[in-house]
């Protein structure tokens, strides 16, 4: 079973250490900046590939060194990469992650390919060779808001396949009526499961059950919200579940940690897992993840994810 991700892809540098009154001094000794791979679509295509899913990955990236990184890192990790595009006005996607003594992070983004994302960078062949699609950041791609997410999940549903969908919060558009502008999309979405900071954004609502009755009118399979260190909710609109992580394991980065769930939760049901139990262990890889520095490098391998779950679903 084979998943297509749809989305964001970025060359994260990081920086460290990085003191707080930076722009007050001339020069800064700093550790050996780290590059790797960000964005939604390409840090859960990253988790599918550590999971051992067959993935492929649609976003556009330029003809920069930034670029080539991606593609390396894809072609490493067993990603089919051969649908990305090289947009011919935009440089790929850049993220500076400054990294002060806290260990706090802030950072510094060129993101100006996200606008040029759409729906028809996605072809019919693309779709018709998967089996479950992914589009990542709803609300931050504006042609995937404006009708692009609806065209593809349409066509995906049209041949079959199902379709899943997180969000992130735009901080450039606090005005629009997102849970309006996305209904089209909502109206194709098989699984839905934004941040609690995300879902608040969508509907206003700051309970879990009254957001959920939000998505009710809408025909999802199975709709949630990742509710950090909490862990989080779903439901499928007969049953609700609090499902929480795996305790006191170390926690070392949350860099990715929903990118990581979604990654685990669309494994999990890629291999036709009961839908509470796939988010049980969608819980546990995000848990993983997060022991690890990197946005993707926790994620284990499927067989030893699988055990981690074992041991930890019926306390969940």
């Amino acid at each position: 079973m084979k998943a297509l991700c749809i989305g964001m892809m970025v060359c994260d540098t990081l920086i460290s250490p990085v003191p707080e009154n930076i722009l007050e001094l001339d020069s800064v000794r700093i550790d050996k900046p780290r590059i790797c791979c960000g964005g939604d679509a390409l840090n859960v295509a990253m988790g599918l590939a550590r999971l051992g899913c067959p993935v492929s990955i649609i976003g556009r990236i330029g003809r920069d060194s930034n670029g080539s990184f991606i593609l390396k890192e894809c072609q490493q990790n067993h990603i089919d990469s051969s649908r990305v595009i090289f947009d011919q006005e935009c440089g790929t996607a850049a993220s500076y992650a400054l990294i002060d003594t806290n260990g706090e992070r802030h950072f510094l983004t060129e993101k100006s390919v996200f606008y040029r994302i759409s729906g028809t960078d996605v072809s019919d062949a693309a779709i018709s060779d998967t089996d479950a699609v992914y589009i990542g950041s709803a609300m931050a791609l504006q042609k995937m808001d404006e009708g692009g997410i609806q065209d593809v999940f349409t066509r995906a549903h049209r041949m079959g396949k199902l379709t899943i969908m997180d969000a992130a919060v735009n901080i450039e558009d606090p005005e629009k009526d997102w849970m309006n502008l996305l209904a089209p999309a909502f109206q194709e979405t098989d699984v839905f499961f934004p941040s609690m900071g995300e879902a608040v954004k969508l509907t206003g609502e700051t309970e879990p059950e009254r957001i959920a009755d939000y998505f009710r009118k809408f025909p999802m399979k199975l709709f949630g919200m990742k509710l950090g260190g909490d862990g989080c909710f779903a439901t499928d609109f007969n049953k609700t579940h609090y499902i929480k992580c795996p305790s006191g394991m170390p926690v070392v980065d949350t860099t990715g940690a929903g990118d990581s769930f979604m990654a685990g939760l669309t494994c999990a049901l890629l291999k036709g897992w009961d839908t509470f139990e796939a988010v049980r262990f969608a819980s546990c890889v995000a848990t993983r993840n997060v022991g690890a520095v990197g946005g993707t490098a926790g994620i284990p391998g499927y067989d030893e994810a699988v055990q981690f779950y074992q041991e930890w679903k019926d306390v969940l």
